[in-house]
């Protein structure tokens, strides 16, 4: 009985040990750095978007041997890099943010001038009236909240990470601006089941490869160092 005890112990702990290679190997291999300059590869298409208003743009191109370029520029910030699309997830995810509070002083604004424009029409001298001059203030700033709203309602498509869970490429613009690059997405879809089937990997060797290029990307920039410890712990917990 105190042999088979030791020997159960013994098990355990070989066990607990493999599971913790498997672990520190996963970990490990993440932090070996990838060529800074890769390979050029031939474009087959692109899509582009700008929005002057909010002051960004995204470009992106689809790549020989299934993989995709991007170029993104927001305000100031621009981060140029490349993707292999075997670690994006094939549906994107769709984000509308509507500006309400900017559209309900729009709103209240529109009714000030209104009512300012009513009075004034009631008064013996119209465009020296108070009412007249609150009505215009009330448009101005009618223009400038509905200028703000138009800037802050947009509307996102996301790519993420299969395991990951990260935004690996952000395409921002106005409501149905994405529309436009329907066709695009719909290859570029394609693209990335093409590139499953074209490198298949077992489970393990693809998350140690897709933990390398979360790590890539962080050094890059394009990931934050917050978003790269979130869609690491979700890779170590699909390894187990």
């Amino acid at each position: 009985m105190q042999v088979n005890a030791r020997a159960a112990v013994s098990s355990v702990r070989e066990t607990s040990s493999i599971g913790r290679a498997e672990h520190i190997s996963l970990e490990g291999e993440a932090e070996i750095a990838s060529p800074t300059r890769p390979p050029h590869r031939k474009v087959r298409a692109t899509y582009a978007l700008k929005s002057a208003l909010r002051d960004c743009s995204t470009e992106i191109s689809l790549l020989d041997d299934h993989y995709l370029q991007v170029h993104s520029v927001r305000g100031k910030d621009s981060k140029r890099y490349s993707i292999d699309l075997r670690f994006l997830n094939s549906q994107p995810v769709r984000i509308r943010n509507i500006a309400w509070f900017w559209w309900s002083l729009t709103f209240l604004q529109a009714s000030g001038t209104a009512v300012g424009i009513w009075l004034a029409m009631r008064s013996a001298n119209p465009l020296t009236s108070t009412a007249f001059i609150g009505g215009c203030i009330a448009a101005a700033g009618m223009i400038g909240s509905a200028i703000f709203g138009v800037r802050h309602t947009t509307e996102s498509l996301n790519f993420t990470s299969v395991h990951g869970g990260a935004t690996l490429v952000h395409v921002l613009g106005g409501i149905g601006s994405t529309k436009k690059g329907k066709s695009f997405f719909v290859a570029m879809i394609k693209e990335i089941a093409a590139a499953k089937t074209a490198r298949q990997q077992a489970k393990q060797q693809l998350l140690r490869d897709e933990m390398r290029e979360h790590h890539r990307l962080r050094e890059l920039a394009v990931l934050s160092e917050a978003d790269y410890e979130a869609s690491k712990a979700r890779i170590l917990l699909a390894h187990s």
